[in-house]
C-alpha cells in the first residue's frame, strides 16, 4: 500500500513539525544561564569616568606599580614613592568564565611595600587581576591579563 499525501496533509504535517521545533527551542533557551559578566554592571557603567581617571593617576606615576606573575603565587611591588602612605585598596581577581572563580583580596603590604597572593587554590583559566589603591586621597587603578596554568 502507497502513503499518498494531499496538499492539505502536507500543509498539517509542516505545521506540526514547526510548532515542534519551537517548543524544543523555548525549552533549550529557558535553560541557558544567561548572567552578565558582572552583577553591578550597569552601576559600573555609570562610574566609568571615575575608573578613567584612576587609571589616568597610575599611569601619571614616575614610578609603576610590578606585577609579577608566577606559577604559584603574585607578587605585587608597589611604587618607593608611597613609602610614608597609608594604602589602601583591593587586589581582585576576575575570571571572565565563571563568577565563582574570582576572589577579592584586601591590599596588606609587608614594609617593603610589597605583597604577595598565593594562587595555589586558584582554578586554571584565564584571570585579570585589578588593583584599585588609594593614597594620599587619590585613587589609582592598574590591571593585567594572566593566564593561571
Amino acid at each position: 500500500m502507497k502513503l499518498k499525501i494531499n496538499w492539505g496533509g502536507g500543509i498539517f504535517i509542516a505545521i506540526v513539525v514547526m510548532v515542534t521545533f519551537m517548543i524544543v527551542l523555548v525549552f533549550i533557551a529557558t535553560r541557558q544561564d544567561f548572567y552578565l559578566v558582572e552583577k553591578d554592571y550597569y552601576e559600573k557603567a555609570v562610574n566609568y569616568q571615575e575608573k578613567i581617571d584612576k587609571i589616568k593617576n597610575a599611569n601619571a606615576l614616575t614610578e609603576k606599580l610590578i606585577i609579577q606573575y608566577g606559577e604559584k603565587q603574585l607578587k605585587l611591588q608597589f611604587p618607593g614613592i608611597f613609602q610614608n602612605d597609608t594604602l589602601t585598596g583591593s587586589i581582585d581577581l576576575y575570571s571572565p568564565v565563571n563568577e565563582n572563580y574570582d576572589k577579592n583580596i584586601p591590599i596588606k603590604l609587608d614594609s617593603g611595600l610589597s605583597q604577595l597572593v598565593s594562587l595555589e587554590n586558584l582554578p586554571k583559566g584565564r584571570y585579570k587581576v585589578k588593583v584599585d589603591w588609594t593614597a594620599n586621597q587619590k585613587q589609582f587603578y592598574q590591571e593585567i591579563e594572566i593566564i593561571h596554568q
